[in-house]
């Protein structure tokens, strides 16, 4: 399980303190496509919940930051290798291999998963203590934007637009990022 950063070792993290730990934490983690399935489902067949924050990296730089809370992470890296074009209103979620291409980090989509299968993959479970999907559901989406903002891992292939704002809203609720913030302290 070298992909997985367990919650209790980065929770008590400032945003500052995040990516440097990271970044030394990331050099462990295998590239995605040299993860088994049974890496992959590694939390799920252990009982754990299987929901959280992944973090893309190479070359010690976090390129993409993403969540999943409805599907497990084997279930959201499928979605992340789909080269197909995306169809307006469709659930396809290839974000990832679209951005590669707007930025030009890749020619084609095939390129672009080539890219994404050869880019190390750290898993962040973050349990579900209170027993409350939507409560799990909304810490998820908090501690990903945390993780997301500029001062704290910046990742290049994430919108700038959320990278650079220093608060958010989720849910009608405010949220401020500054350095001091611990990225796993979520009051819901």
């Amino acid at each position: 399980m070298n992909h997985v950063w367990n919650f209790e070792e980065w929770k008590d993290l400032s945003v500052k303190e995040v990516r440097d730990s990271f970044l030394h934490r990331s050099t462990s983690s295998p590239c995605l496509g040299k993860l088994t399935v049974d890496e992959l489902c590694c939390l799920a067949g252990s009982g754990e919940s299987p929901v959280g924050i992944y973090v893309f990296s190479r070359e010690g730089k976090v390129m993409y930051v993403g969540k999943t809370h409805g599907r497990s992470l084997h279930e959201r890296m499928i979605s992340h290798i789909d080269h197909r074009d995306p169809v307006q209103g469709s659930p396809h979620l290839a974000q990832f291999v679209s951005s590669l291409l707007k930025n030009d980090a890749a020619t084609s989509r095939e390129q672009a998963v080539h890219h994404i299968l050869n880019m190390q993959m750290t898993w962040l479970p973050i349990p579900d203590v209170d027993a409350n999907r939507e409560i799990h559901k909304k810490k998820i989406a908090i501690i990903e934007r945390r993780l997301l903002w500029q001062g704290c891992l910046n990742p290049r292939f994430n919108s700038l637009r959320v990278r650079k704002n220093p608060s958010f809203m989720i849910k009608g609720v405010r949220y401020h990022l500054t350095p001091e913030l611990i990225v796993g302290s979520v009051e819901v």
